[in-house]
Protein backbone atom coordinates (compact mmCIF):
# COMPACT_ATOMS: atom_id res chain seq x y z
CA UNK A 1 0.00 0.00 0.00
CA UNK A 2 1.42 3.36 -0.97
CA UNK A 3 0.90 6.71 0.72
CA UNK A 4 -1.23 7.83 -2.25
CA UNK A 5 -3.57 4.88 -1.83
CA UNK A 6 -4.12 5.81 1.83
CA UNK A 7 -5.61 9.14 0.78
CA UNK A 8 -8.26 7.41 -1.33
CA UNK A 9 -9.33 4.84 1.25
CA UNK A 10 -12.71 4.78 2.87
CA UNK A 11 -12.69 5.37 6.61
CA UNK A 12 -12.23 2.23 8.66
CA UNK A 13 -14.19 1.91 11.88
CA UNK A 14 -13.74 -0.42 14.78
CA UNK A 15 -14.93 -0.43 18.35
CA UNK A 16 -12.24 -0.64 21.01
CA UNK A 17 -12.38 0.56 24.58
CA UNK A 18 -8.94 1.46 25.91
CA UNK A 19 -8.15 0.78 29.54
CA UNK A 20 -6.77 3.69 31.55
CA UNK A 21 -3.37 1.98 31.56
CA UNK A 22 -3.41 1.58 27.77
CA UNK A 23 -4.20 5.27 27.32
CA UNK A 24 -1.37 6.25 29.67
CA UNK A 25 1.15 4.00 27.91
CA UNK A 26 -0.01 5.19 24.50
CA UNK A 27 0.15 8.86 25.54
CA UNK A 28 3.70 8.45 26.83
CA UNK A 29 4.75 6.57 23.72
CA UNK A 30 3.27 9.17 21.38
CA UNK A 31 4.82 12.05 23.32
CA UNK A 32 8.23 10.34 23.35
CA UNK A 33 8.02 9.67 19.60
CA UNK A 34 6.16 12.80 18.52
CA UNK A 35 8.78 13.68 15.90
CA UNK A 36 8.10 10.38 14.13
CA UNK A 37 4.29 10.45 14.15
CA UNK A 38 2.96 10.41 10.58
CA UNK A 39 0.66 13.28 9.65
CA UNK A 40 -2.21 10.80 9.33
CA UNK A 41 -1.96 10.03 13.07
CA UNK A 42 -1.63 13.59 14.40
CA UNK A 43 -5.37 13.93 15.13
CA UNK A 44 -5.36 10.59 16.94
CA UNK A 45 -2.32 11.63 18.96
CA UNK A 46 -3.95 14.94 19.89
CA UNK A 47 -7.12 13.16 21.03
CA UNK A 48 -5.12 10.81 23.26
CA UNK A 49 -3.32 13.79 24.78
CA UNK A 50 -6.63 15.61 25.40
CA UNK A 51 -8.00 12.54 27.18
CA UNK A 52 -4.95 12.55 29.43
CA UNK A 53 -5.10 16.27 30.17
CA UNK A 54 -8.84 16.14 30.88
CA UNK A 55 -8.38 13.36 33.41
CA UNK A 56 -5.55 15.03 35.38
CA UNK A 57 -4.81 18.14 37.33
CA UNK A 58 -2.11 20.44 35.93
CA UNK A 59 0.37 19.12 38.51
CA UNK A 60 -0.44 15.51 37.59
CA UNK A 61 -0.04 16.24 33.86
CA UNK A 62 3.31 17.95 34.40
CA UNK A 63 4.54 15.02 36.49
CA UNK A 64 3.18 12.49 33.97
CA UNK A 65 5.00 14.04 31.00
CA UNK A 66 8.27 14.77 32.86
Amino acid sequence: MTDDSLLNESPAFFDYHFTEREVRVLARFLRKNQEQIPDELLDFSAKIERVMYNSMSIDEAEAFYS
